[in-house]
């Protein structure tokens, strides 16, 4: 990855104590002292605690032409997006001094960590993009212009009372927003990372488009997560109920196109004379109720064929012979209509061909009477 600028020569003030001058020649000894192997130095967040993340390290130290630069090496993706989107633009580096109980190489700066800060401005001005900083402990000096986060609230209250006291430009010349927008980020951020108390839930960081870090516990988010479950099953129990309601839709109206054809199938028996009315009903009752995907087989072989039970209670009953005969009768034939015969001759000609019918154990309604004997006086 590309080297970051982290520090340059000149007197800077760290967070903690007095102003401290670095020459060219001290930042040449921190790189030549600097050792993985030994310490090697994490990329960090604002000003963490002990226990906080890495989210990169520190592979090698360099000095040209005035420049203190890192080269850094396993940086977590997500933070790198971060970096890229924008998110953290500055820099700041902490050292352990030369005469430092701790320092890992005593003698020389050695570089601890180096810090990327949000809003927060660098105490080192000028270097290029990246923020660095970090909380200062006994023989350790950093460059970050605040340390101790709880000073944020402080702040806040102490412009609030300048403007109210003095105006608005008064303030912004004493403690400008921006100072305190960082100090409340940074607040907010450390809220964020500190460990949940025992007995607690710990908050979970999120972020909405530029708004500021919001946090929600984790029984929030499981309410959230329950919610979300229960709207999704009701919602596929709606859709169950609506697909039943439908398939119960199509197979009613399926039944009743079967009921139509079965009526149309059995009207055309009982006009051809194959089917006497009285029973009628009956075929429609069995072609209506008929399970269409019932199969009868036939034969074997190559000569075994396939029907649905529909088709072959049709096809028996349009084989069936007439079952009404227009001509000879059980006592005789029936009175023939004359040419123009009048309606009182129809009628009574029906009402013959009624008795005969009767007589022969099949009964008739008078209009199909009616029907009977002009359609054999048509034939004539």
């Amino acid at each position: 990855m590309k080297p970051i600028h982290i520090f340059r020569p000149g007197r800077h003030t760290p967070t903690a104590g007095a102003a401290l001058s670095f020459s060219e020649a001290d930042l040449a000894a921190a790189a030549a002292a600097y050792d993985p192997a030994v310490h090697e130095a994490p990329i960090v967040v604002g000003h963490p605690r002990g226990d906080a993340p890495a989210y990169g390290w520190v592979s090698r130290l360099s000095f040209a032409e005035g420049d203190l630069l890192a080269e850094p090496s396993q940086v977590d993706p997500a933070f790198a997006e971060l970096v890229a989107d924008g998110r953290f633009k500055k820099v700041s580096a902490s050292f352990y001094t030369p005469d430092s109980p701790t320092n890992p190489k005593p003698g020389a700066y050695y570089l601890r960590h180096v810090g990327f800060l949000g809003a927060q401005p660098p105490a080192i001005k000028g270097l290029r993009p990246v923020e660095f900083g970090e909380e200062p402990d006994a023989g350790v000096v950093e460059f970050s212009d605040w340390a101790d986060q709880a000073q944020a609230g402080l702040w806040r209250r102490m412009r609030e009372f300048l403007i109210a006291q003095f105006g608005l430009d008064k303030a912004e010349q004493v403690a400008p927003a921006w100072m305190v927008d960082a100090l409340q980020e940074e607040a907010v951020r450390e809220s964020i990372e500190k460990p949940p108390a025992p007995g607690t839930s710990p908050a979970l960081a999120y972020a909405e488009g530029g708004d500021p870090v919001k946090t929600k516990t984790t029984e929030e988010l499981q309410a959230e997560l329950a919610a979300a479950q229960a709207q999704l099953a009701a919602d596929q129990a709606k859709l169950a109920a609506d697909q039943a309601a439908f398939a119960e839709q199509q197979a009613q109206g399926q039944r009743a196109q079967q009921r139509r054809e079965a009526e149309e199938f059995a009207e055309g028996l009982v006009q051809a004379g194959q089917l006497p009315p009285a029973q009628r009903d009956v075929v429609v009752g069995l072609l209506a109720t008929m399970p269409t995907a019932t199969v009868i087989e036939f034969g074997e072989g190559d000569a075994r064929t396939e029907k649905s039970a529909s088709q072959v209670l049709r096809e028996f009953l349009q084989a069936l012979p007439k079952a009404v005969d227009f001509q000879e009768r059980a006592g005789g034939r029936t009175q023939e209509l004359p040419e123009g015969a009048t309606a009182q001759q129809i009628r009574d000609a029906a009402v013959q061909f009624q008795e005969v019918e009767r007589a022969a154990g099949r009964e008739i309604s008078f209009e199909l009477a009616v029907q009977r004997v002009t359609a054999e006086q048509a034939k004539a």
